[in-house]
């Protein structure tokens, strides 16, 4: 590519300021960012230019982003993760300790943006999944969410997560130590994300994603591997539209008779009604208070 004339590329991997771009002819570069104002992150599309005296691409442009996945960072700032996504795969294992209210808060991030979801239950080999975990995992297929139960490790049932990945730009997230990074070496083939063994001493994931890769499939489409987390509150900019990320919620809740009801205080609410009968599940429900509440000190926290 000459000098100052510019092509079009896709962010594949995030190294801080500095990232991997794949041009439209298939060839990788190493690029660095103009400027302190752009922030581009894995799956968007950017355009790139050559300077003399640079050993590295330049990217200078982002171009409008389809959807993407944020969240709030440690300072209650909006940080992007990913961009222009057909599907988001949420996993959960044990060891660690699976924490439902965040399955429960990528799932809302996932419905927000309008994109598939596919719940991974991985780790089956070491036979985690008691009653208590079955009946979450129910509650989940109830909803209408699709769930994969595999081992990365053992190589079982991968040909159905193949299948539900196949053509589509898909980030694999949870928390720390689920797996995320073995599932996608052992599907992809010829990867090399980082894996580590759980923490002895905190049965706690360690992080060993500490940069986002794109990774293309061999039966088509890609994902993103992504760092695992402890926490995740999806940037939500009001409490109402916490309501949208429960579908159950949303759903029962057209049928309450407030307005601009957050299905929380008020009596003879429609969605406490469904929950009483057991319409809502009682853990959801409870999740959705504890997003309502942290979508709330978050925004508090920006004035």
């Amino acid at each position: 590519m000459s000098p100052n004339v510019s092509q079009r590329a896709l962010i594949v991997s995030t190294y801080s300021r500095r990232m991997l771009v794949k041009t439209t002819d298939g060839e990788i570069h190493k690029a660095k960012i103009k400027g302190k104002i752009l922030k581009p992150v894995c799956g968007d599309v950017v355009e790139i230019v050559s300077e003399r005296n640079e050993p590295e691409k330049i990217i200078y442009k982002i171009h409008t982003r389809k959807n993407e996945l944020t969240r709030y960072n440690q300072n209650r700032k909006k940080e992007s993760i990913a961009a222009n996504l057909s599907m988001l795969a949420i996993t959960a294992a044990s060891p660690p300790k699976p924490d439902w209210f965040i399955v429960d808060r990528y799932i809302g991030a996932a419905e927000l943006m309008d994109i598939k979801i596919c719940i991974i239950i991985n780790k089956e080999d070491l036979d985690w999944i008691d009653q208590e975990a079955k009946k979450t995992i129910d509650s989940y297929k109830e909803i209408g969410y699709p769930i994969i139960t595999c081992s990365a490790k053992k190589k079982i049932n991968l040909d159905a997560l193949n299948l539900k990945l196949k053509n589509n730009v898909t980030i694999f997230v949870g928390q720390s130590g689920v797996g995320k990074s073995t599932i996608i070496n052992t599907i992809s083939y010829n990867s090399e994300q980082s894996t580590q063994v759980i923490s002895t001493t905190t049965s706690m994931g360690q992080h060993t994603t500490v940069n986002s890769n794109m990774i293309d499939l061999p039966d088509g489409g890609s994902v993103i591997d992504s760092p695992g987390v402890r926490e995740f509150i999806p940037s939500i900019n009001s409490e109402s539209k916490v309501i949208s990320s429960f579908v159950e919620i949303q759903k029962h809740g057209i049928h309450c008779k407030y307005n601009n009801c957050l299905h929380i205080r008020e009596n003879n609410c429609a969605v406490k009604s469904a929950l009483r009968t057991k319409l809502i599940n009682e853990r959801r429900y409870e999740s959705y208070k504890r997003l309502i509440n942290a979508v709330k000190q978050s925004n508090k926290s920006k004035y």
